[in-house]
């Protein structure tokens, strides 16, 4: 994850705004208003710094693999682009990074709350995703992830292609149904 995405990430779970959380960390404005849109790369002390002023750490992990507030960082950049096929494939990139990892290390992909993607539909789904893989091996769910609750009076299926079959209810993992979002377990299986 990208300093940028952890500061907004950090700052947005707090509920400060940007002057807020410059008063607080002592880090100018105009300064963590770069940081956050990634056109400058703080130090480590300066992100240390603006994390703490947001009640939040920095935790390492041993894996290489994106999280979920870095994919939804590329879907909400791949809805901004009008590419709901790439948004779909980067939320598989995140199904296949939960099954790879085991424990603790699955439980840290799903940490920090993503920034909303633009889509209540694809947050939604995302927060399904992490539950689905999270119970899979009977893993602590984070509280964000319980939170987003759907509407399943409304399902919701993303657009994958051209050629979009519809879900079958009865293969749609429970955490996807119970919030209306229609996807089969098989399409989360890595090929």
């Amino acid at each position: 994850m990208s300093a940028g995405i952890l500061a907004r990430s950090a700052r947005a779970a707090s509920g400060l705004s940007q002057s807020e959380l410059a008063v607080r960390s002592g880090i100018a404005g105009s300064s963590l208003s770069l940081i956050e849109n990634g056109k400058r790369e703080p130090t480590v002390a300066t992100l240390e710094a603006l994390l703490l002023a947001t009640r939040h750490t920095v935790v390492t992990l041993p894996t290489v693999r994106s999280d979920a507030a870095r994919i939804a960082s590329d879907i909400s950049a791949a809805l901004a682009d009008s590419d709901e096929p790439e948004a779909f494939r980067r939320f598989l990139q995140l199904a296949d990074n939960l099954a790879a990892e085991r424990g603790s290390t699955r439980v840290g992909l799903t940490l920090t709350e993503p920034l909303p993607t633009g889509s209540e539909h694809w947050d939604t789904a995302i927060a399904a995703l992490c539950e689905y893989r999270l119970n899979a091996d009977a893993l602590p769910v984070p509280d964000w992830i319980l939170a987003k609750e759907g509407n399943p009076d409304s399902p919701w299926s993303p657009r994958t292609s051209d050629y979009d079959i519809p879900a079958e209810v009865n293969r749609v993992p429970r955490e996807f149904r119970d919030r209306g979002i229609l996807i089969e377990a098989a399409t989360l299986e890595s090929v």
